[in-house]
């Protein structure tokens, strides 16, 4: 039995899967077996896996009769898994030769953590960089953080087979399906990522976020409620748009299309209103909430320019020393986003 099964769906993707596959037969960790699962491409992706998996008997490869979709292909490769953990890969991206090593060694060493990401940089078509994914690491402030966006990039994890298993993912959250499974593994296991770039993550026209933004928008909504209804809120439409205010959604500066940020008597209310309902559930660390929500309003207030209510003091925040050092880390960390 292998330790690592490395999992991808494919479908119709023959331009991008050849860098893909030897991005995982080139690991400096060997242990591993590949899962592939072909959900019926017509594009000649079968040809290209057949090919690596004549070659190396670690490659097994699957092809459901017809096309059922990401959601069930994936959970009908977890359950063909038989590694310890089961490592996400998509078949347009490309995994750095260290990273199975890096994070079955992150996973062994920290026997508490079920779930690991990785940070990401971003590739073009070409497989040119544009960019980079950071997250926050540690599970207290993952956790926070779910509740506003999935703080994981998919293709990235490892997670322990036994749990993904117990979790497989679910129909009723298409196209942000990865956002609710994280949510659900973390209310029971602690989750990480590991601070190092060991994916480039390809962004094209034909990602899920771009072909179906608006519907993944909307269901990431529907599962913020969901976390939100766990600290006993019931957000309406405007405390939840307030909720999921970014800097960099609302930075004036930005893309066409984007606006000016004056709700701040509101949100900061808002946040008020997240920070009671915590102290009776005591769901989050306390502090690390604090920070939290104080660090988004400045970055917030920081893209707006707005120097004027970043020097104010809102009422959910807290002068604690564990909160105020708490604070600086956070906002240290997205300056370098």
């Amino acid at each position: 039995m292998a330790k690592v099964s490395v999992l991808m769906p494919v479908y119709n993707a023959s331009g991008y899967l050849d860098e893909a596959i030897a991005s995982v037969v080139s690991q400096t960790f060997t242990d591993w077996e590949f899962i592939i699962v072909d959900d019926a491409s017509t594009d000649g992706s079968d040809t290209i896996i057949k090919k690596y998996a004549k070659e190396d008997k670690r490659i097994k490869y699957y092809r459901n009769e017809q096309n059922l979709g990401v959601i069930k292909t994936l959970n009908r490769g977890i359950l063909l898994c038989s590694g310890k953990y089961i490592a996400r890969m998509d078949a347009d991206d490309i995994c750095v030769p260290e990273r199975l090593e890096m994070q079955y060694n992150f996973l062994e060493k920290n026997t508490g953590i079920a779930l690991c990401g990785t940070y990401a940089m971003i590739i073009n078509e070409e497989g040119r960089p544009t960019g980079k994914i950071i997250n926050l690491q540690s599970d207290e402030y993952l956790q926070i953080n779910l509740l506003f966006t999935p703080s994981f990039v998919h293709p990235s994890i490892m997670v322990k087979a036994d749990v993904l298993k117990a979790n497989l993912y679910s129909d009723a959250y298409k196209h942000a399906e990865d956002y609710e499974l994280w949510c659900r593994i973390a209310r029971n296991h602690k989750v990480a990522n590991i601070p190092r770039f060991l994916l480039k993550y390809r962004w094209h026209t034909q990602n899920v976020s771009v072909v179906n933004n608006f519907t993944q928008e909307d269901t990431k909504r529907k599962i913020i409620r969901g976390e939100l209804q766990r600290l006993a809120l019931n957000p309406d439409k405007e405390e939840l748009k307030l909720h999921t205010i970014s800097y960099r959604q609302y930075d004036a500066k930005a893309d066409i299309g984007k606006e000016a940020f004056t709700d701040y008597d509101k949100l900061e209310n808002w946040f008020s209103k997240v920070i009671n309902a915590n102290k009776l559930s005591g769901i989050y660390s306390p502090n690390a909430l604090s920070a939290h929500l104080w660090s988004r309003w400045i970055v917030l207030c920081l893209a707006q320019k707005n120097y004027k209510r970043l020097l104010s003091k809102p009422g959910f925040i807290s002068f604690k020393p564990h909160v105020f050092i708490r604070l600086i880390r956070l906002v240290y960390f997205y300056s370098r986003k």
